[in-house]
């Protein structure tokens, strides 16, 4: 089922605390270095995963959709972007059901939202 308008607005961008706690998983010399590293993961990941469930829906392949989207949720899961992590699971639900008829809305989206997240993670946490 996709998410509707309100319930993804009401989500933040980024879960400010589950990211701060990341960030306390450093080594205390190297917090930052480890925590770089991870976004600077992140920042390199999601494109790819995006151009690959692109690439599903093009070919209309729900599989490689669901898959692709459940790499992304956990990706955005991982480091906190909350948004992104809703949307995906939607876009791996779709495929998981095959229904992926209203998939490329949620692609628009994500392709949206993940700019904002980016820059909120190097405005705020970098």
């Amino acid at each position: 089922m996709p998410v509707q308008a309100q319930t993804v607005e009401s989500l933040p961008l980024i879960d400010e605390q589950k990211l701060q706690a990341i960030r306390d998983l450093g080594e205390p010399d190297d917090a930052d270095g480890f925590f770089r590293d991870l976004v600077g993961v992140f920042f390199q990941r999601v494109p790819g995963l995006l151009t690959d469930i692109e690439s599903a829906l093009s070919r209309g392949d729900p599989i490689h959709l669901e898959r692709s989207a459940h790499a992304l949720k956990g990706t955005a899961g991982h480091l906190g972007a909350v948004w992104m992590m809703k949307l995906a699971e939607n876009l791996e639900t779709m495929g998981r059901q095959r229904t992926i008829q209203s998939a490329s809305g949620l692609l628009t989206e994500l392709k949206q939202v993940y700019p904002l997240t980016r820059q909120v993670l190097e405005t705020n946490w970098l």
